[in-house]
């Protein structure tokens, strides 16, 4: 796997494989998984645990500076929490010189979902 983390947009549908969610399944949107984070942070500043400065994070960002190695100086910025998806590495089957695949069967991270789903008559 490699460093390059997408930013995911609001309707985009995460399913994580891991019991430790944060949301009441393990698949959802992220726009679900923005409200039960905010439902979170509610909980903290009913308790008097949150406070607007924790919640910039999540939107704006807060003012920061960061320095980098081999860099100068700092540099001054603003820093945000994100939900970010790291795609894997996919393999790629051996072409035949004819231009067919090798018997190579595709398999898509929706399958399992796809097999879970009652099926229409």
């Amino acid at each position: 796997m490699n460093d390059n983390f997408d930013s995911l947009k609001r309707d985009d549908v995460v399913s994580v494989y891991s019991d430790h969610i944060l949301v009441t399944n393990r698949t959802f949107t992220i726009s679900e998984f923005i409200a039960a984070m905010m439902t979170l942070i509610k909980e903290q500043k009913n308790q008097g645990e949150w406070t607007e400065l924790k919640e910039m994070w999540f939107r704006e960002g807060i003012d920061c500076k960061i320095l980098k190695p081999g860099a100068k100086s700092w540099q001054r910025g603003k820093v945000r929490i994100t939900l970010e998806f790291q795609p894997e590495e996919l393999e790629v089957a051996e072409v035949t010189e004819i231009g067919k695949s090798a018997d190579t069967k595709v398999v898509s991270p929706l399958d399992d979902l796809r097999q879970k789903m009652p099926k229409e008559s």
